[in-house]
């Protein structure tokens, strides 16, 4: 088992139950490990098992589609992930809103999960 990290990945998006979340627009940060179930020695060096890019290309699009809440969002994510890579086994997944519309508030709220495979259907 290895795992695969992204961290601290940064996105404007339009997620939020509030009319003016889906005008306006927030900063979101992303943290994904991705546990896959194959042997270093067997990880060929011409294609991983779980190509980084293409991860990222993956959340990537996620973001871009305006999400009211933060849990469908990451378990969209986590789910699309091990559909993408058969080598993933489980997806730890935090995601945060950098600036929630909670007035004299200082921090971020987010949501995190494990999603493992045997939980798709």
């Amino acid at each position: 088992m290895f795992t695969i990290h992204l961290q601290q990945l940064r996105f404007t998006g339009f997620h939020g139950l509030y009319p003016y979340e889906k005008k306006l627009g927030n900063q979101f940060e992303v943290n994904v490990s991705i546990l896959a179930d194959t042997a270093f020695s067997s990880v060929s060096t011409d294609s991983p098992p779980v190509d980084y890019v293409d991860a990222y290309q993956t959340i990537k699009g996620c973001m871009d589609i305006p999400t009211p809440l933060l849990e469908n969002l990451a378990l969209t994510i986590a789910s699309k992930l091990l559909h993408q890579f058969p080598a993933a086994q489980k997806i730890h997944i935090s995601l945060f809103k950098l600036h929630p519309p909670i007035q004299q508030f200082e921090g971020k709220v987010g949501v995190e999960f494990d999603v493992d495979r045997s939980q798709l259907k």
